[in-house]
């Protein structure tokens, strides 16, 4: 008789170096569930993710070393895949989205998980490149955050 699947192996962490008043504003096992949902809208149903929350130091230090962009970014997405199976890093930097989240006059907590549906989708192989291409992943992220976030 064959296990049935339970779905990916989801991890959140938070980088040991982040500050107490940001690694308190966001719950763990709320972005562990909210990457559930966006992998099951997907049809995921085996891999890995891996989701850490950093500080802007070092998400700047790893988006110069690994992609030449000398600056602090809201989210890098490492596809780790072998074989064809589902397997991600997100970093995140929650600096950087409390930043955006008051540009865009969003939640914090949504914001955050923008960035979660965001790094999925670029792992199912979405890009945004171009302006058509980022107003087609926002759509989507939009329809995954309606999934969550009414």
């Amino acid at each position: 008789m064959m296990a049935k699947s339970r779905g990916p192996r989801i991890t959140v962490s938070f980088s040991p170096d982040l500050p107490p008043r940001l690694r308190g504003c966001f719950s763990a096992a709320a972005i562990r569930r909210a990457a559930v949902v966006f992998l099951q809208q997907h049809r995921i149903t085996s891999g890995a993710l891996s989701i850490v929350l950093v500080t802007g130091r070092l998400i700047r230090k790893i988006n110069k070393s690994h992609l030449d962009h000398d600056h602090v970014t809201d989210i890098i997405t490492f596809d780790l895949r072998e074989k064809g199976a589902f397997e991600g890093e997100l970093l995140i930097c929650p600096a950087q989205a409390a930043r955006n989240a008051r540009a865009f006059g969003e939640p914090l907590e949504r914001e955050l998980l923008r960035y979660v549906a965001h790094g999925i989708l670029h792992l199912l192989g979405h890009d945004d490149a171009t302006a058509r291409q980022r107003a087609a992943m926002r759509r989507e992220e939009d329809e995954l955050l309606a999934l969550i976030w009414p």
